[in-house]
């Protein structure tokens, strides 16, 4: 009886060492051999399972364990940790995985019963979008971009009731998108570069987070949804002909009525002729109304005449009866019209308004009644001191005088919440920029001291002021206009660097070099106290702290090579950081740095911007939403990680994005660290920095 019971145990662990063990989770094996033919056909006909095989996937193994997000098939997959879906799938991560000429089964892809997350970027997928998606109940993410899908999006997707992002975009998808679309709760819709038709539905873009709405690129036509002006044109264009709405586009042809209908409805010639009549009578009021359209420009262009020649007679007297000077009168701009294309921080258009800058008799009337004299321009001398200006722009603000920016011609720049830039070119071909602050918080003779100690403060990561001049409301600083454009542009617009598009290392030095600027002010310009850059022990004690107050991508420049550069610094006061009440002066406006400093980041590593009125608030939410939610991949830019290499280098970008969430937070938790200073800032970016390079180093080597 002994002897059969050992032989009975050696044949039961003989048959579990032939057996392979499997460790099971609470996916079934008809949903793990679902999920493997699903990657099988994604794969293409030829694959022949080997991409399975390649990235771990293996039906004889459980591809989730229970109380753990890791998946056994490998970083592709992700799993439920928690909750009801404990041991389920919740994420499938195909991103540029080399899946070319495949399709997509959504029969075998909805098997699993808990999947939330599928992101089949940046492939080569065929096929269309199947309408057995919907049976994918709890999607929240469908991403396809950037793959060869074609056909219709089915009407089906809207059945997803929990889909939250939805990005078809860069495929050759075609037809009309559904309208029951605009009934879900998207965060994100982005459809562009396809050749989608008809018209956009009725989206709510007051749902849509940061700017991640986007229709170009396609043949839409019709109203753009409501409040769309946020997202900017760029967002909806380019379409179809008779794209409209809001003021993006042109207003909406009001819709039709009943009158304008030309149907027989059989009620004979009489209805027919009360038709006619009406239409008469439109007609006749509309070419009425054409006429009296013209007759009032008319009569404003033979006001502008007379007026113009008013003024010009009135000029020549002034010139005649005693040959007064003048200074710059911000109320009176005189336009003409230049052909000038110039490249700038702040706008590339291909025709702008030229502004020249006119005097005034305030001077004049100053002298004649014996009171001081009006106040001039302020050079900064530079002689025998490093500085990243050219030598022409140098020499000619040594030279400069007033009356030189008064008669030369001033092209307009850009527009902003704190004045408005011009160039300027002077006597001698040098080109300055000319930028006319409309901060009223500053007083004369505060904005005086300011500048003179932004003068004296010399970084090559600065561009420091040549010239500023202060009198009652109006203020003007004068700078060396710089030719490359802003980050904001580089990030943003349609100029690239001789380099090429931004990689991960430009980015970085970047935002070293900028860190390094900011942190190098704020020491110097902390004030109570004299520094080895002030004008007198004394004065600097009296003098307050001098914050930037405006730091942002359109701020920061590139010099002739390519080096960035901090504009305007001081020329307003900080608006304070979102629940920054708690600090006050100085460090409300140095905190104030520090958090536009973060949304700089922000725009650096997820290649979005911000709106243009706004203090980047909206940007900081979103990427705060994405990585609650911990999909902190889908933060950084797609041309950021395209380039990235190893995982090392993902590893610096996600510690540069928590510097960022250190200076976008506005009310840390109790007991955790306080706001970082810049210095500290610009520490933690240079370890980065510093990191990195001894990673190419090393590779390189």
């Amino acid at each position: 009886m002994a002897k059969a019971l050992t032989a009975l145990a050696a044949a039961l662990v003989v048959l579990l060492a032939c057996c392979p063990c499997r460790v099971r989770g609470d996916e079934s094996p008809s949903v793990t051999a679902s999920l493997v033919s699903f990657l099988t056909v994604l794969a293409g006909d030829d694959d022949g399972g080997q991409t399975a095989i390649r990235l771990g996937w293996n039906a004889s193994i459980d591809p989730c364990v229970p109380g753990s997000k890791i998946s056994p098939w490998g970083k592709t997959v992700q799993c439920f940790d928690a909750g009801g879906n404990n041991g389920h799938i919740k994420r499938i991560d195909l991103d540029a995985q080399g899946l070319n000429g495949g399709t997509i089964d959504a029969a075998l892809l909805c098997a699993a019963p808990a999947i939330r997350v599928v992101n089949l970027h940046n492939n080569s997928l065929r096929g269309g979008l199947p309408e057995g998606i919907s049976a994918c109940s709890g999607l929240t993410h469908l991403i396809v971009s950037s793959n060869k899908l074609s056909g219709n999006l089915p009407p089906s997707v809207a059945q997803l009731k929990s889909l939250q992002v939805i990005d078809v975009s860069r495929n050759n998808f075609s037809g009309q998108l559904p309208g029951d679309l605009s009934k879900l709760g998207l965060v994100r819709f982005l459809a562009n570069d396809n050749h989608f038709t008809g018209t956009i539905p009725d989206f709510n873009l007051n749902n849509i987070q940061g700017l991640s709405f986007d229709v170009s690129n396609n043949n839409l036509t019709g109203a753009i949804p409501k409040n769309a002006t946020r997202f900017g044109k760029e967002r909806f264009w380019p379409n179809a002909a008779g794209i409209c709405g809001e003021t993006l586009f042109a207003p909406c042809p009001p819709p039709p009525t009943a009158d304008d209908d030309d149907d027989d409805d059989g009620k004979g010639d009489d209805d027919d002729k009360r038709k006619d009549k009406k239409r008469t009578v439109r007609k006749i009021v509309m070419y009425l109304g054409y006429v009296l359209l013209g007759v009032a420009i008319l009569a404003f262009v033979l006001y502008r005449i007379c007026f113009k020649k008013k003024r010009s007679d009135l000029g020549l007297k002034s010139k005649s009866g005693g040959g007064r000077r003048s200074v710059y009168d911000s109320s009176r701009l005189t336009t003409t019209t230049t052909t000038t294309t110039t490249t700038t921080a702040a706008t590339t258009p291909s025709k702008t308004p030229a502004y020249s800058l006119p005097t005034s008799g305030e001077h004049s009337a100053v002298a004649e009644a014996g009171g001081a004299p009006a106040a001039s321009l302020v050079v900064l001398r530079r002689s025998g001191t490093t500085s990243i200006t050219s030598n022409a722009a140098a020499a000619a603000a040594k030279e400069l005088r007033f009356e030189d920016l008064l008669k030369s011609p001033a092209e307009l720049l850009g527009r902003g919440r704190f004045g408005s830039s011009y160039k300027v070119v002077v006597p001698g071909g040098a080109a300055l920029a000319v930028k006319r602050v409309k901060d009223a918080a500053v007083d004369e003779e505060e904005f005086r001291r300011r500048m003179e100690r932004v003068g004296l403060a010399k970084h090559p990561a600065v561009l420091p002021p040549l010239a500023f001049y202060c009198a009652m409301q109006e203020k003007l600083v004068v700078y060396e206009f710089q030719s490359n454009g802003s980050l904001a542009k580089l990030l943003h617009g349609s100029i690239e660097s001789s380099q090429g598009p931004l990689d991960w290392p430009a980015r970085l030095h970047i935002a070293a070099k900028v860190a390094d600027g900011m942190a190098f002010m704020h020491t110097t310009l902390r004030g109570g106290g004299a520094t080895s850059n002030s004008p007198s022990g004394e004065k600097a004690a009296a003098d307050g702290p001098i914050a930037h107050g405006n730091l942002k991508a359109s701020n920061v420049l590139f010099t002739a090579g390519m080096d960035p550069c901090i504009s305007e610094y001081g020329i307003t006061t900080a608006p304070p950081p979102p629940a920054a009440g708690r600090d006050g002066g100085g460090a409300a406006a140095f905190r104030a740095d520090v958090y536009a400093f973060g949304v700089l980041l922000l725009e650096l590593l997820t290649g979005k911007a911000t709106s243009a009125q706004g203090d980047g608030a909206e940007l900081a939410r979103w990427v705060t939403s994405v990585i609650r939610e911990e999909w902190t991949a889908e933060v950084f830019d797609r041309a950021l990680l395209a380039g990235s290499g190893s995982g090392s280098t993902e590893q610096r970008m996600v510690r540069l994005l928590q510097v960022a969430m250190r200076c976008v937070d506005a009310s840390p938790s109790p007991g955790s660290a306080p706001p970082p200073t810049m210095r500290e800032v610009a520490s933690m970016i240079n370890s980065i920095r510093d990191e990195d390079d001894r990673s190419f180093s090393l590779e390189a080597a």
